[in-house]
């Protein structure tokens, strides 16, 4: 797990945003019939299969949080922080590809924002409010993901 995967959790945990409704058997099972090869990779690479952070990654999601728009619509956002445009690229054209837009369906994931990141420096809980309200307020057009660049 990555530094800025840690101070982004920090940040939105004290900024109450962080969703722990979903469960890790619930990810294990979704992660198990969706993506098969995903867990033949973990169980090839001898990953420790009880670690929940290895499972939430397969879904290229560092966490999940509960934001509200302008509107006062209340939405259940994935994140995925990623550092290498690149990187970032192919986890978004993945994440809204139709299998990944069931997996958020079998989740109750709205959105799925790919956040690009400079992974040398923690961004402060003020920067963080900025770029999720905003973001939260544009439409990430039909297929609910975006690629957000900090």
């Amino acid at each position: 797990m990555s530094y800025q995967v840690i101070w982004f959790r920090k940040s939105v945990n004290q900024l109450r945003l962080l969703d722990r409704s979903v469960s890790f058997e619930t990810v294990r099972s979704i992660v198990s019939e969706r993506l098969p090869l995903a867990v033949q990779d973990m169980e090839s690479k001898g990953l420790d299969l009880e670690d929940t952070d290895y499972w939430w990654k397969s879904l290229l999601i560092n966490g999940v949080i509960n934001i509200e728009n302008a509107q006062g619509k209340l939405f259940k956002v994935a994140i995925y922080l990623v550092n290498d445009r690149r990187i970032a690229e192919k986890a978004l054209e993945t994440v809204e590809s139709k299998k990944f837009r069931i997996i958020r369906t079998d989740l109750g994931i709205d959105q799925h924002w790919i956040i690009l990141t400079d992974a040398k420096k923690p961004y402060s809980d003020d920067e963080w409010m900025d770029v999720l309200y905003e973001q939260i307020d544009q439409s990430s057009g039909r297929s609910g993901c975006a690629l957000i660049e900090m």
